[in-house]
């Protein structure tokens, strides 16, 4: 029997997490030391979030293969990568911490893969200029999450699995209609930035969070002081995607933009080149960087290694964006496989080898393809990876609004206009930590300022209301269905591939956003009118809301690329205009953000304003190591 719309849980924590990936995971563990009550809510089952799929490894520059590599070069490897658009504190803040995070995962257990003498392995990944990626066969994210639920379950952490979160509570919602851009110049120091953040807090406090919980088929409500969104990036809106089916429509996003946080580098989408083609079950499903790691070759139909015609000194290890970008021309310009796609070759390497450092691609390619990787090759082609872009946090975490943190890929200006292979993990950890200390240390200081005792984890408070109660009027906004949300979603991929995909122009991206906004209208247009004291959560209704969410999310994450895609006039990273091929560092090295306009405007009304900003310019020793090291073996200016 369907249960009454009107029954849920309330809890309260001091630290609210959303979402149970390795950021989130990281930063419960840190915020739990520092001793305040934390709460994790999941979307995907415990144990089981998005970097249980991060296979190839994490970085870090420890020299145990290669001694001449230190923190420095990962940097600057990690800049160039990103074709200089990230901010580069943040760079130093990812590589200078990269050891020690390593170290201490390592410490709690991690099985990371270990030359003869007991030295951790590193091997090869795309453009790196050393062996600096640490792994597990070829499943890190598995081990990762592996070790950090062992930390979890021994601090008793409390989570709270196959959760949707589907509206953020708010003290205030400020007045959000301000001139932009933010008052941060391009030079501004880290203690220049944190003011902005202060000045920005101003914007309201952020109080909680309301969802539905899938098993229980209930609203919750969660009451926090500090709360963290971790919850991924927005890649499935491609339909070809090596995220799975049920995640990463830009939920998180799409949370902190409707209560105000602003969005930058979103035209910056990752395109691995190797993802599965066929069977067409399968299709998006990642074949990991560790397999050009290790030695794998791109073919064409013709047999040809086409890598020598695009990037003859690196070939398959070159950048994500050049070899994603290979594969999709060898692919249009009739050179493709059977099913569209390229070869990706092993078979000349040792099957020994193949199953011990490529364990999980062995295995895969046999269930989902039926064939021997070790004798047949495999067919592959790009595929939507990860999300550069993301919401505007400062080097702490923080967001414009008081209490509220981000971190993982929901977030922005780490990677800049391309991601180094082996980073990703490796930035979960490092502001995980960062973000669950600052969480941790807001929320025992409280309204007052004053340190405050909190309650034990074991303490986490848990209320049903009975079926009198009323909700409250901030939960009204979490409430949305419309009639046949699938469909939105079939339209928003199809657009998004057809008119912003891996190579782009302008008169497509315009055809993109007329649709998308078409869509936004139409899209509100059917809402259903909700009868609270009749309305039933049961399959049906529970499945058209989490899809009605899914393309509500979508919705705002598509048409940020897309105005900042058309905005954007060069080629740069993963961002790449036909119209415009080159890069073009005079006019476009500028970070492009997106924010919402108007107090308290509906997601069905609300405009969508861009502006840009000059990216922060480097200074001290970094700064002097790249003009050595990076302008002379590259060509490129960073001033």
């Amino acid at each position: 029997m369907a249960e009454h719309v009107k029954k849920q849980s309330k809890y309260s924590c001091d630290v609210l997490i959303i979402g149970g990936g390795s950021a989130g995971l990281r930063a419960a563990i840190e915020a739990h030391d520092a001793g305040v009550n934390v709460l994790v809510i999941s979307r995907s089952k415990r144990g089981d979030p998005h970097t249980t799929l991060a296979r190839g490894g994490i970085n870090a520059a420890l020299g145990t293969m290669d001694p001449e590599d230190n923190w420095m070069i990962h940097a600057a490897d990690t800049l160039r990568e990103g074709e200089f658009l990230a901010d580069y504190e943040r760079v130093e803040i990812l590589c200078k911490n990269a050891p020690d995070a390593i170290n201490e995962l390592v410490n709690w257990g991690a099985k990371f893969h270990r030359e003869k003498d007991g030295r951790l392995t590193q091997r090869f990944f795309g453009a790196h200029t050393y062996r600096r990626t640490v792994f597990y066969e070829d499943w890190t994210g598995q081990e990762i999450i592996r070790v950090l639920m062992e930390q979890v379950n021994q601090r008793k952490i409390n989570i709270i699995d196959s959760v949707y979160i589907t509206k953020l509570l708010k003290s205030d919602d400020g007045d959000i209609t301000r001139e932009r851009p933010r008052p941060l110049s391009s030079s501004a120091t880290a203690t220049q930035e944190e003011q902005v953040v202060k000045e920005e807090e101003e914007q309201g406090a952020v109080k909680g969070a309301f969802g539905i919980d899938i098993e229980k088929k209930e609203f919750v409500t969660v009451e926090c002081k500090s709360l963290i969104l971790a919850a991924g990036g927005y890649t499935r809106v491609y339909e070809v995607s090596s995220s799975r089916t049920f995640e990463n429509y830009g939920e998180g996003i799409a949370l902190a933009y409707e209560v105000g946080v602003d969005l930058v580098d979103m035209e910056m989408v990752q395109f691995h080149p190797t993802g599965m083609v066929w069977p067409q079950k399968a299709e998006g499903t990642l074949a990991t960087e560790a397999i050009r790691g290790e030695g794998g070759i791109l073919l064409n139909s013709k047999g040809e290694r086409f890598m020598k015609n695009y990037d003859p000194e690196r070939m398959e290890l070159g950048p994500r964006d050049v070899v994603a970008r290979a594969a999709y021309n060898e692919i249009i310009s009739g050179r493709g496989t059977e099913h569209g796609g390229v070869w990706l070759d092993v078979t000349h390497l040792r099957k020994e080898v193949i199953q011990e450092r490529l364990t999980t691609m062995y295995e895969q390619f046999q269930k989902l393809d039926g064939i021997d990787i070790s004798k047949e090759k495999m067919e592959v082609g790009p595929t939507a990876h990860y999300s550069m872009g993301g919401v505007v946090v400062d080097i702490n975490c923080r967001t414009r609004i008081k209490g509220l943190f981000a971190v993982g890929e929901i977030i922005s200006q780490i990677h800049g206009a391309n991601r180094l292979g082996g980073n990703s993990l490796l930035d979960t950890v490092v502001f995980g930590k960062i973000a669950g200390g600052k969480a941790a240390k807001l929320a025992k200081q409280g309204v007052t300022g004053t340190t405050k005792k909190t309650e034990a984890p074991s303490q986490l408070k848990s209320n049903v209301d009975n079926q009198k109660k009323e909700f409250h009027d901030d939960y009204f906004g979490g409430i949305l269905v419309v009639k046949e949300p699938i469909k939105f979603r079939n339209e928003i991929q199809e657009l998004m591939k057809q008119n912003a995909g891996i190579i782009r122009e302008h008169t497509k991206l315009q055809d993109g956003l007329k649709r998308i906004l078409e869509l936004k209208n139409n899209f509100y247009s059917n809402k259903v009118d909700i009868n609270f004291k009749e309305f039933k959560i049961d399959g049906n209704n529970y499945e058209n809301i989490v899809l009605t969410w899914q393309v509500k999310s979508s919705l705002i994450a598509c048409e940020a690329i897309i105005r900042s895609a058309l905005m954007r006039q060069e080629s740069r990273g993963a961002h790449y205009r036909s119209d415009f091929p080159k890069l073009d560092d005079k006019r476009w090295k500028v970070n492009i953000y997106c924010g919402k306009k108007g107090k308290g405007v509906s997601a069905a009304a609300a405009e969508m304003a861009l502006f840009k900003h000059n990216v922060k310019k480097f200074k001290g020793p970094l700064a002097d190591f790249l003009k050595s090291h990076v302008k002379a073996a590259h060509h490129r200016t960073f001033e």
